[in-house]
């Protein structure tokens, strides 16, 4: 009879014990968010030992029993389920909540208690941190006015592959194409469908030139163009190569030398721009000299002075204002220009040369030009 009284209160102590880890290990969670003294002790309390009160009384059973169970059974459920809102935080708390209970005096016993505790079952893992929202862009001050000969342009892209927009104009027609600003490529290129949207046929009598290209080299045609816009800036008379290589997905060529060489051209990253500014001098030879053919005679008179004669076919759509040709011999060189050559027209200079060595050979070419 005296076993059956002490059965239910045995139970009832086995249940406080789950119990009070759960109260503890409540009560230092709390205090890691620093939540008030009294609010943790009255929400750890109606938490822990609310549900098993609610339902003692509830009961029409043996209330020491149900008490018991429930307490036991609610309490193993927190210390489970507490490792899936709070992952890895269930050994501190039990060890801040043995130290809030001793007021400071149990905190080598905390430490122990909470170091001997099974580890965290891997049911969560901790919130993820929120993410830093994006800093908005500062503000920029005013870009300068741009003078008459500079034009800025908008650009997209990033470090070396750098496009902007261009418009290529001929006989009337015009297209507005992205071209990719590569100061290393000698001319402009564009692939053999732009040349036909405006226009042009591509046949064997149209000069070539041999390119170097990121996929090796490769002959490729000229087609000297009547104008190339940078948005209201026009450089008139561009020898474009046709080469389908150097197109890409979002450009269809390269805007190369022969057009950005006269222009000083500057990068604003903040406004994500090119300012394009004309220089006061543009040597046009590199579009010159595929169109034109160039001829010099050397002829020595007697008592030694030689005179050369220089010929110039152009064989362009449009006239050649200068053409500056260069003559050297040894260390000494000399210039010889020949001005205002018509289309489809030849010029013939003669000069003396001044007093020098004689030479076996004279070396000969275009040294700078313009349209």
């Amino acid at each position: 009879m005296r076993s059956n009284r002490l059965a239910p209160a045995v139970v009832l102590v086995l249940a406080a014990i789950p119990a009070a880890v759960a109260y503890i290990a409540v009560l230092g969670l709390g205090w890691h968010r620093h939540a008030g003294p009294w609010s943790i002790a009255v929400t750890a309390t109606a938490l822990v030992f609310g549900p098993p009160l609610v339902t003692t009384a509830l009961t029409r059973f043996d209330r020491v029993w149900v008490m018991a169970g429930s307490l036991g059974a609610w309490a193993a459920v927190l210390l489970v389920g507490l490792p899936i809102y709070f992952p890895g935080e269930r050994r501190d708390a039990v060890a801040t909540g043995i130290g809030l209970m001793g007021l400071g005096r149990l905190d080598h016993v905390a430490r122990t208690v909470a170091d001997n505790l099974p580890d965290d079952p891997e049911l969560a893992k901790p919130r993820a941190p929120q993410a830093e929202g994006m800093a908005a862009r500062a503000t920029l001050a005013p870009p300068e006015p741009l003078r008459p000969h500079q034009i800025a342009l908008p650009y997209e892209g990033e470090g070396r592959r750098i496009t902007v927009p261009v418009v290529f104009t001929h006989e009337n027609k015009s297209l507005e194409v992205y071209m990719m600003l590569d100061t290393g490529a000698t001319y402009t290129t564009l692939p053999e469908s732009v040349f036909a949207e405006l226009g042009i046929t591509i046949d064997e009598t149209i000069p070539s030139i041999r390119l170097h290209t990121a996929n090796g080299e490769r002959d490729a045609r000229l087609v000297l163009l009547d104008e190339v816009w940078l948005g209201d800036l026009p450089v008139s008379g561009v020898a474009v190569a046709m080469c389908d290589h150097c197109a890409s997905s979002d450009t269809v060529g390269l805007l190369g030398l022969n057009v950005a060489d006269g222009f000083n051209v500057s990068i604003d990253a903040d406004r994500r721009e090119v300012i394009f500014a004309a220089r006061n001098e543009y040597d046009r030879k590199l579009d010159i000299k595929p169109f034109v053919d160039l001829a010099a005679t050397f002829r020595r008179h007697p008592g030694g002075h030689v005179e050369v004669e220089v010929e110039m076919n152009n064989r362009a759509r449009q006239p050649v204002r200068t053409a500056v040709t260069s003559v050297h011999c040894g260390e000494a060189s000399w210039v010889v220009e020949l001005t205002d050559v018509p289309p489809h027209a030849n010029a013939v200079v003669r000069r003396r040369l001044p007093e020098h060595e004689p030479c076996d050979n004279y070396e000969f070419g275009l040294h700078r030009g313009a349209w």
